[in-house]
């Protein structure tokens, strides 16, 4: 066998951080807190308390009482002036290669269409749901397809109907095996039964019948035969594909009809291996007879995909949710994607290989795709323009710079009239009326070395910003423009000054500035990074819990982070009402061996989500935009890898942002209200480079909305201390006095850092949040007694009060 991935291997360093600390950093906290933590079981049946619970908060530890008293006053006169947009509620989508994309979006499950080399930046874990180990490496059969028969197999360099086109970089492109090129598969047969087979899981809970299409040519064979087979070999489905012929055909229409689910179910997961609701099949295309088969863009689509390609599985659950937005094609993928691969008839687009993520990209998620994807979920479309910047220091260069030009030609393509070059072009493609984009990133992490043609010289990029704003508002001057800002507390070692970057922008790009972009993710202390969670606790003469108390807390500081860059814009550079949009979000901790990680498979994890959204709502005079990543959107198989990117959509973060997003459903506006919290509170130490020092920061966090004309109102909290339960007293305006509140409390079933693994049965369960594994829904009416309702949560519940 070839040692096919090892050549494709970079050579530099600039990859560390490939998976956002996915793969690594979250690795180390999900092994390290799978224990269990041995805490008092705090369940109860009464979660939406009338105030008539019994006397829990005698504690034979002074410090950590077995409850707790809350009371949050709010102030229904004082109201901020915007209403709170639904755009705070949005998803990032990348073309990873962990099938986020492919089938998770676009339902494609053939992985490697086109039989060209596979390209791997990690070449130990293949962004595959089958592994090297599961599938093995073949001389001239590229990964991951396998050899059926003793066939001689040939990979031409040339002359295949879909493949990678030339790509050539000025330094520092990691090599991808073998030179571009428009390779295809070939088999010489003598007399035999030969083929290629690739292990696919297929959503079989969903519908039993796919979609193939093969383009094929051999002057010597008439016939070839597609199954579906089940693991052990068991012909489940079969059809004959006619009519060969020496030149190449396009064979569509085959259907594959299975009788019954496969009967193996995947296996995979974050927290371990589980029966996933995927079915395991293989693929298998083979022949009979002598002579020589060629074979290249294989399709295999489910027959229930949306409009012929969108998987439905992601549309109802992004319904379910109320996604609202959708960030797109990154991420990391924007330095080096041209989106003018993505345009146009399928058949015309080059694959290329996804040297920051692992694997390929056929290019069937394009602009028009992103664009119907984004109709048919009600989403506001959000487009990240790629940048380069000519810094001689910077090695990693991506193989063809991203102009100011290459953005104005997108803006154009998607917004442009006909009478336009490139509107015309779009039209040619079928698409006569303008896409209407209205909001644009220019940017990704531009000031991270791992990213392809960036910088740490602020002023260098923001001079390059200002261009690439000039440029796109030349061509549509009504389009909201955002360059990739920095977030303030980002002290790592390996990045610029946030402030010093932040700065550039508003001195040279000034009120050119439609907006700020900024990512956030708190890892806590890396291995990376000064000190030790060990250390830090020795130094703060502090526990496991406290730890992961200080890192469900940091969202108060966020807020706090967020008025501090905005007050100064305004009074240093004179740029008032700057708005923000938080790309990229998420909590991914690393914790001591043996301690608790509180990760989004939790509802510690959980209980940190509900902390940002209450922090972007109180700031969403603003925070405009927001987009969390890997927030359980999507459905795709489990993949081939160890860090927690578990695609179980009963995570308890995804209906923490559907108790959310569900209120900003429809015509009613939302205006954020005062509020005022008295009870437990606790300090932040100084945690990592991310999180400083703070303060009497509440255990409850609470952030409450009414309408403009206060017929209706609404309170988001959770209860971030993780050893009590708060009893909290909350007061309504007066206007509600006697009304029935809707009070939904998510909760732990046990304990706040136990993770979701199960998926339940597919797909009834999946929209059933009952009985399930890490957390329950508690829904209730209470009735308001003297301007007051009284709730009692949970360690790490989270809760929604409405009146109207």
């Amino acid at each position: 066998m070839a040692d096919q991935h090892d050549r494709s291997v970079p050579t530099r360093s600039t990859y560390r951080r490939q998976c956002l600390g996915l793969q690594a950093t979250a690795l180390a906290g999900l092994v390290a807190g799978c224990s269990e933590l041995g805490s008092d079981d705090t369940d109860s049946d009464d979660h939406a308390a009338d105030g008539d619970d019994d006397d829990s908060s005698e504690s034979d530890d002074d410090d950590h009482p077995a409850s707790f008293e809350t009371t949050i006053a709010v102030d229904p006169d004082e109201q901020n002036d915007r209403d709170v947009p639904r755009t705070l509620f949005g998803r990032f989508a990348e073309h990873y290669g962990d099938h986020e994309i492919y089938p998770g979006i676009y339902a494609e499950y053939v992985t490697n269409t086109s039989f060209v080399a596979w390209g791997q930046v990690q070449s130990d874990i293949p962004s595959h749901v089958y592994g090297f180990d599961d599938v093995g490496e073949y001389d001239d059969i590229p990964f991951p397809w396998e050899p059926i028969g003793d066939a001689a197999f040939a990979l031409p360099d040339d002359g295949g109907v879909r493949g990678l086109e030339d790509w050539d970089s000025d330094g520092g492109w990691p090599e991808v095996d073998q030179e571009p090129q428009n390779a295809f598969q070939r088999l010489e047969l003598e007399d035999e039964t030969a083929g290629l087979r690739q292990q696919i899981p297929l959503p079989d809970w969903r519908t039993l019948t796919y979609e193939f299409a093969i383009s094929a040519r051999s002057e010597d064979l008439e016939a070839l035969e597609v199954r579906l087979t089940a693991p052990d070999g068991d012909e489940l489905a079969s059809e004959t594909v006619d009519g060969l012929a020496a030149d190449w055909q396009r064979f569509e229409g085959a259907e594959l009809a299975l009788e019954a689910e496969s009967g193996s179910q995947l296996e995979g997961g974050a927290q371990g291996d589980f029966a996933s609701p995927y079915g395991e099949y293989v693929l298998e295309i083979v022949a009979e007879g002598t002579g020589t088969l060629d074979l290249d863009w294989v399709s295999l689509m489910p027959d229930d995909a949306v409009e012929g390609k969108f998987n439905p599985t992601t549309i109802d659950l992004m319904d379910d949710r109320n996604v609202s937005l959708l960030k797109w094609p990154g991420g990391n993928v924007t330095s080096t994607y041209l989106w003018e691969d993505g345009v146009g008839p399928i058949e015309e687009r080059p694959i290329r290989p996804n040297v920051v993520w692992n694997g390929l990209d056929p290019n069937l998620m394009g602009t028009a795709e992103y664009v119907e994807f984004c109709e048919l979920t009600d989403v506001e479309p959000t487009i990240t323009v790629g940048v380069t910047v000519d810094d001689p220091e910077r090695e990693f260069q991506p193989p063809e710079p991203i102009t100011p030009e290459d953005a104005a030609n997108w803006v154009e393509y998607c917004n442009g009239d006909t009478n336009t070059e490139y509107g015309a072009l779009r039209a040619e493609h079928g698409y006569e009326e303008p896409f209407d984009i209205e909001v644009w990133e220019v940017g990704n992490e531009v000031w991270g070395d791992w990213q392809a043609g960036g910088t740490h010289d602020g002023g260098a990029f923001a001079e390059r910003a200002l261009e690439f704003i000039d440029a796109m508002t030349a061509v549509d001057d009504s389009i909201t423009v955002i360059p990739d800002g920095l977030d303030p507390m980002y002290g790592d070692e390996d990045l610029p000054d946030p402030e010093g970057w932040n700065d550039a922008l508003f001195e040279i790009v000034g009120e050119e500035m439609d907006g700020i972009g900024m990512h956030r993710y708190n890892w806590g202390i890396r291995d990376e990074d000064p000190g030790s969670v060990e250390a830090w606790k020795d130094d703060n003469d502090a526990d496991a819990l406290d730890y992961n108390e200080v890192l469900l807390s940091f969202p108060t500081q966020f807020g706090e982070l967020i008025d501090e860059t905005a007050v100064r814009a305004e009074t240093e550079y004179g740029l008032e009402n700057l708005e923000f949009f938080i790309g990229e979000w998420g909590l991914y901790p690393t914790v001591a061996d043996g301690d608790p990680w509180p990760g989004m498979p939790t509802m510690a994890g959980a209980s940190y989500i509900a902390g940002m959204f209450n922090a972007f709502i109180r700031q969403s005079d603003r925070l405009r935009r927001a987009s969390h990543t890997h927030l359980p959107v999507r459905m795709f198989p489990p993949e081939h890898i160890d860090h927690p990117a578990n695609p179980n959509p009963l995570l308890p973060v995804g209906y923490t942002l559907s108790l959310y997003a569900t209120v900003f459903d429809g015509e009613r506006t939302w205006q954020v209200i005062d509020t005022s919290v008295d009870g437990l509170t606790r300090d932040l130490p100084e945690t990592g480079v991310r999180i400083r020092k703070q303060d009497d920061v509440s255990y409850v966090d609470v952030t409450a909305i009414a309408t403009p004309d206060t017929d209706a109102y609404c309170a988001f909290l959770t209860n971030r201390n993780l050893r009590s339960d708060a009893d909290v007293t909350l007061e309504v305006p007066d206007e509600f006095d006697d009304s029935d509140a809707s009070v939904v409390i998510q909760y732990p079933t046990d304990d706040p850092h136990d993770p979701q693994d199960g998926v339940g049965d597919a797909p009834e369960t999946w929209y059933d949040w009952n009985d399930l594994e890490s957390y329950a829904i508690d829904e209730d009416e209470q009735t308001v007694d003297d301007g007051t309702l009284s709730l009692s949560l949970e360690p790490s519940a989270v809760a929604r009060v409405r009146l109207e």
